[in-house]
């Protein structure tokens, strides 16, 4: 039952960043809620659970969001898969270890959003792009994550429980 609410969660959470959150730009991106939402849910699931509620949220931000069609379903299960994987040796209680986490995962789906656009569209990407990519989404992600950690401290906690 735990699982049919984290997929409902993350589809309402799907929802509004494609509704509404889309169209907040900071510094020319704007906040992926679900990479947020499922790293530190990972945090707290083994590795086939977040692998495949990853899969899936992902296939339906690709369908919903359009691009390449299964690159976010593969980078989110990759994410999942891994941060599941390796939950147990991960202080998870730090938030300095949270703000680390959303950085690299970030790092690591604008990485391979970016090498997906040049091998499809064999195009080079700008540099102004790759700087939002790298630096200025994984920081924004990251801080938006800390301050949403804290929020929902107790919920994210319940999961700990389950």
């Amino acid at each position: 039952m735990r699982k049919v609410y984290i997929c409902l969660w993350a589809i309402a959470i799907l929802i509004l960043e494609n509704s509404i959150t889309n169209y907040i730009s900071i510094f020319g991106v704007t906040v992926d809620f679900i990479l947020i939402f499922l790293t530190i849910i990972s945090l707290y699931m083994d590795e086939l659970e977040s692998s495949i509620i990853g899969a899936i949220i992902g296939l339906l931000k690709d369908i919903t969001v359009g691009g390449i069609f299964g690159i976010n379903g593969l980078v989110y299960f990759l994410i999942c898969y891994i941060i599941g994987h390796s939950r147990k040796k991960i202080y998870i209680e730090s938030k300095v270890t949270i703000f680390i986490l959303i950085l690299a995962t970030t790092i690591f789906s604008s990485l391979l959003n970016i090498l997906a656009s040049i091998a499809v569209h064999s195009s080079f990407i700008t540099t102004k792009l790759i700087v939002r990519g790298i630096v200025v989404l994984p920081v924004l992600n990251s801080i938006m994550a800390l301050i949403l950690y804290k929020v929902f401290d107790k919920s994210i906690l319940k999961l700990k429980e389950d």
